[in-house]
């Protein structure tokens, strides 16, 4: 009697394009499990598969393949062959819906490893915003942001990644800074420190009557006093908020009103990087953006500003600006 080892595989599109087309593919992220496949939802197994890949951008990008080999060796060193591929699981419903475009064509399977892509996302998001306040904290040159923010701990950062994730509208925000990161402007505001001044207001305002409103700040008296100032600059405009704006903003966090406009300005500035290389903010060298940052603001305002920052950018949209800062310690970068 032939003795069979079962495997499952988490490849690219194009790597089960190759198999059809080549025979033969090297999996760089499987794992050999015993028992039917129907029973691997949510194990360790899949767990270890989703592990092994640094992020899926698109379920699309992706499929999962359920093999059969007479060898005990891993995939990755034995190979999978076409002869010994048994089934072909997309990872989701949106998936499974567009399929695959391959002659002869094939069966896909249902999407039974959903709910594990969905949790590999979550921990992906996670990891994205941790790494994001590291490169913030390196960038800024200020350690552990998570200390600026009283009672700011890993399970609130893990609440506030998956609110933001949240596509289902079933989570709503609690605490004020979860309401500042689903914040969405909906009202025509000024594209400079005085809306970011008015944007406080409007989380301010969805904080207090726990839904998005769609009050335009701009009506009220301290937002037109903010949208006549003369002067456009956030010090300045400082002057403009009012006693019982600053009360209600304090009891929701001390010195919100502070730190929130900081982060919508920054968050405009930083932006700018994006889709550079990161060594420009507005034209102005990022080392010298920083200085003049740090110089200017104090830090019980500008560090949780920070930390919703990082977060917010997370990895994916803040590594070109950590490699801008230390291009010295990076000999392989121009």
């Amino acid at each position: 009697m032939v003795t069979t080892y079962k495997h499952l595989a988490l490849v690219r599109r194009d790597e089960v394009i190759e198999l059809f087309k080549n025979g033969r593919i090297y999996p760089t992220s499987s794992e050999q499990f015993d028992g039917g496949i129907e029973a691997l939802p949510k194990t360790k197994t899949v767990t270890n598969i989703f592990n092994k890949i640094p992020s899926i951008a698109y379920s699309i990008d992706y499929f999962m393949l359920y093999a059969h080999t007479q060898q005990k060796k891993p995939l990755h060193s034995q190979g999978l062959k076409i002869e010994d591929l048994i089934a072909v699981y997309p990872l989701d419903e949106e998936s499974a819906r567009l399929g695959l475009s391959l002659m002869p064509p094939i069966k896909l399977e249902a999407p039974i490893f959903a709910a594990d892509y969905a949790e590999y996302q979550k921990r992906v998001a996670l990891n994205n915003a941790k790494m994001g306040i590291s490169n913030i904290e390196s960038i800024f040159k200020v350690d552990n942001l998570m200390k600026s923010i009283k009672k700011f701990k890993a399970e609130s950062l893990s609440s506030l990644v998956s609110l933001v994730m949240d596509e289902t509208g079933n989570r709503n925000p609690q605490t004020i800074w979860e309401y500042l990161l689903c914040y969405n402007r909906n009202a025509i505001y000024p594209n400079d420190a005085r809306g970011a001044f008015l944007d406080m207001m409007s989380v301010l305002c969805n904080f207090k009557e726990k839904r998005v409103s769609s009050k335009d700040q701009k009506q009220t008296t301290t937002g037109k006093a903010i949208e006549e100032h003369e002067s456009h600059k956030y010090q300045a405009l400082k002057e403009c908020i009012s006693a019982k704006i600053i009360e209600e903003a304090n009891n929701a966090y001390p010195e919100f009103w502070q730190i929130a406009p900081l982060y919508f300005i920054l968050f405009d500035h930083l932006s700018t990087c994006l889709s550079e290389d990161g060594t420009l903010v507005n034209g102005t060298p990022i080392q010298d953006f920083v200085k003049r940052v740090t110089l200017n603001y104090e830090a019980a305002h500008l560090n949780p500003a920070l930390l919703m920052l990082g977060i917010t950018f997370g990895q994916a949209n803040t590594y070109k600006m950590l490699y801008a800062v230390k291009k010295r310690d990076l000999p392989f970068l121009l």
